[in-house]
Formats: C-alpha cells, sequence, structure tokens
C-alpha cells in the first residue's frame, strides 16, 4: 500500500495521509454494485484531496452516459442525483 503525506507535522498532529489511487480503486472495487448504483450515498468523513469522491463520481457518470447518452433530459437528470449523493469533510481547510 503506498501512502503519501504532506507533512510529518500533519501526520502527528492529525493523523492526514493520503491513499493513492489503486488502493481507493482496490476498496472501491469491494463495494463496486454501490459504486454503480447511480442514487447511493457515499460520505467520506476525511475527505482530503477527494480521491475517493471523485473515483466514486467517475464511475457514477460513467454508468450515467452508458445507460442516458441519447437522452439529454435523462442524462441531465441522474448526473445530478450522482453529483448529489456524494458528500465529503475535512477538518483542514486547505483540504476542504
Amino acid at each position: 500500500m503506498t501512502i503519501q503525506v504532506k507533512s510529518k507535522k500533519r501526520v502527528t498532529d492529525h493523523g492526514e495521509v493520503f491513499t493513492s489511487q489503486r488502493e481507493v480503486s482496490a476498496m472501491l472495487d469491494l463495494v463496486k454494485h454501490e459504486t454503480e448504483r447511480i442514487d447511493s450515498r457515499f460520505l467520506e468523513p476525511t475527505c482530503g484531496n477527494g480521491n475517493f469522491l471523485a473515483e466514486v463520481l467517475r464511475r457514477k457518470l460513467e454508468i450515467v452516459n452508458s445507460r442516458y447518452s441519447k437522452n439529454q433530459v435523462e442524462w441531465e437528470r441522474y448526473s445530478i442525483m450522482a453529483v448529489s449523493s456524494i458528500y465529503g469533510v475535512d477538518i483542514l481547510e486547505d483540504n476542504a
């Protein structure tokens, strides 16, 4: 597993580490059926730079594109649903 850090102080003070894309993909594959449900909700309580949220959104929009690319109204509706069902929080202002 690859762990990325901004500084030792941030790790010590806040436990901040960043998960690499490979690990994000592997973890989300464990709940693949949920990442492919357009209306499933995801909360990342320590979102950092948004690795998990960005990948969830990418996967959801891939489903939207495959199902609704020929219908603009439906494509817009489900794209908005995909975006509005992911949430992220972080205690560090520069991550939010």
